[in-house]
């Protein structure tokens, strides 16, 4: 077993035992045990009808009218037993697997979106794997991938688990029906007993290496056309919701020439993977057409010397079908493209396992921060916090400060300075650096960004936004959007709506003050929150804070300077991790 091969084992372990651990773990046992039982039935039936063929082509060959319609009326028995088995075993697998993606998804989730992490994972171009930035689309990998997973996993393995009954069902039959072949060598006749096994096994084995050797590649392919699809998928969803701006910049061409190669690439890979798939199909079809008769030319020869009768010869041929089909489970689930494959469970495993490792590195990274986090006290004290860059470039260099509740601080310096990440590093979402941040013991907090994010659904859910939509009255929210300046908005307060799209950025600023002034936050920190509104709207928008939430220390972020006539404290952040304090 190669390297490779061990660590693909690990990692599919690794991503499947936290299910069968759980505390329903026996029930799921259980369950996996009634489908594993019912295609063992499912075998010993086949060995049966297997043997009843066998007599009803032995009367067709005798001309017996009476011993055919006597055996005849087992068919439909047989198929009555085959439907039902198979109707059962195909319900218990969906149930198991819905139930297997759910945890996991529910797992995959919930790391994602712990600790920040699929924050830090779609920023931090240093947590690269082989030299590659943050994971592409997690969305299709908790999705598509998880369910690809489950579903390829219960299969293959179900149909390893069939293959070896089918192996030691139909060996055994083969065996018994095989005989002992003579073969000179040498002057002497050596007995070979079971010959039609053996032959069996011969020519799984040549099958099997040679599908290895034509379609190893094919994982890789597969893998990289995935993340081509998903490249191209993407590019289209971020080009539908900026809309807006590419029309204005008029970045149609850009646009096209972007998605076209990407598409460029969605094609240029398939050709390579489809020549993979070419050569791989030359060789399972080869493989399986000759398998088909090879069969009859083994047992022919016990036909011509009156051992075997017609039924012997077909029960022979389904017994060395079923054992070299099982053998070579490989070779037909290598590439399938209507069955779960092998190759494409190797990529699915891969983008899950690579999806895994990038949060559990964003883990440590945050696990190991020097920033060191504390509650206590009244007032958010910082003391010699240095800022710095995933590369190590220092932003802000031993800042100290305190706030109380009340207080007003107006953060100011260059673009690209480090004052946003100054507040990501307050908020505990950014570990690069060291020293130490108080914040006050159950603090409620409120960051207001640039544009804030609105949740699909109704506009009273995404004005609430974290807190529940019942966290406020209806009375209270109009009052909010009329001080906010969107009053108009308030007949549509519980229409759905991708809010996101219908306001402009001016309103969704807006918003986010109303949305302030109903949770009433004693801390709030606001990065570039009035950039798109007038001045005397942004006016307004800050008088609101003052009044209405007249306790709450405020923070501010803003390239407009006049912006820090409302703070009575200034911060400004200069080159070199410089800064100053007033």
């Amino acid at each position: 077993m190669t390297r490779y091969n061990r660590a693909f084992f690990r990692d599919v372990w690794s991503l499947m035992r936290g299910f069968w651990r759980m505390r329903t773990r026996w029930t799921m046992f259980l369950l996996a045990a009634v489908i594993l039982g019912l295609q063992a039935y499912y075998v010993s039936v086949m060995v049966d009808y297997n043997a009843w063929q066998k007599m009803f082509y032995d009367t067709i060959q005798e001309m017996d009218s009476d011993s055919f319609f006597f055996y005849l009326k087992y068919w439909p028995m047989y198929m009555v037993a085959f439907i039902a088995m198979e109707v059962g075993r195909n319900y218990l697998m969906q149930y198991l697997e819905i139930k297997w993606r759910t945890w996991l998804v529910d797992d995959f989730v919930r790391r994602w979106l712990s600790g920040r992490t699929y924050y830090l994972m779609q920023i931090d171009e240093e947590l690269s794997v082989d030299g590659k930035s943050a994971v592409d689309n997690p969305d299709q990998r908790i999705t598509d991938d998880v369910r690809l997973f489950v579903s390829y996993f219960l299969n293959l393995t179900l149909g390893i688990f069939n293959a070896a009954m089918r192996i030691s069902s139909f060996g055994a039959v083969l065996w018994g029906l095989s005989g002992i072949l003579d073969i000179p060598l040498f002057g002497e006749n050596f007995a070979l007993p079971g010959y039609m096994v053996w032959l069996a096994i011969l020519y799984a084995l040549l099958g099997t290496g040679a599908t290895l050797w034509a379609g190893r590649p094919i994982v890789r392919l597969s893998n990289r056309q995935q993340e081509y699809e998903a490249d191209l998928r993407f590019g289209l969803a971020r080009l539908r919701e900026h809309f807006e701006s590419i029309a204005f910049y008029g970045g149609e061409e850009r646009e096209s020439a972007g998605a076209l190669g990407r598409f460029n690439d969605v094609r240029r890979n398939f050709f390579s993977l489809m020549l993979r798939r070419v050569q791989l199909t030359w060789v399972t079809e080869l493989h399986w057409r000759i398998g088909f008769l090879f069969p009859y030319m083994v047992a022919v020869p016990r036909i011509f010397a009156g051992e075997m009768q017609f039924g012997g010869l077909m029960q022979t041929a389904v017994a060395f079908q079923q054992v070299v089909n099982s053998l070579s489970f490989l070779v037909l689930r290598y590439y399938s493209p209507t069955e779960a494959s092998i190759a494409q469970f190797q990529t699915v495993v891969h983008r899950l396992t690579d999806f895994r490792n990038h949060m559990e590195q964003v883990e440590r990274t945050m696990s190991a921060s020097n920033v060191r986090r504390t509650e206590a006290g009244e007032s958010l004290s910082v003391k010699e916090l240095t800022v710095c860059q995933p590369d190590g470039r220092v932003l802000t260099k031993d800042l100290s400060f305190d706030l109380t509740r009340g207080e007003h601080l107006f953060i100011e310096g260059p673009s690209g300075i480090g004052k946003s990440t100054l507040l990501r590093a307050i908020a505990g979402i950014w570990p690069y650096g060291s020293g130490s941040i108080t914040m006050p013991q159950g603090a409620e907090m409120l960051f207001l960004p640039q544009k804030s994010y609105l949740p699909m659904g109704t506009l009273r859910a995404a004005l609430l936004y974290p807190a529940a939509e019942d966290a406020a009255h209806t009375a209270e929210i109009e009052t909010a959007l009329e001080k906010a300046n969107l009053a108009s908005f308030i007949p549509r307060l519980d229409q759905e709506e991708n809010w996101a799209q219908v306001l402009s950025l001016g309103e969704q600023q807006r918003l986010a003050f109303a949305k302030a002034l109903l949770l009433k936050p004693k801390w709030i920190f606001l990065d570039e929150a009035t950039s798109a509104l007038d001045e005397e709207n942004e006016d307004r928008m800050y008088r609101l804070l003052w009044t209405d939430c007249a306790d709450a220390a405020v923070v501010s972020i803003a390239h407009r300077r006049r912006v820090g006539a409302y703070h009575e404290r200034k911060l400004l952040l200069t080159a070199g991790g410089a800064w100053h304090a007033t």
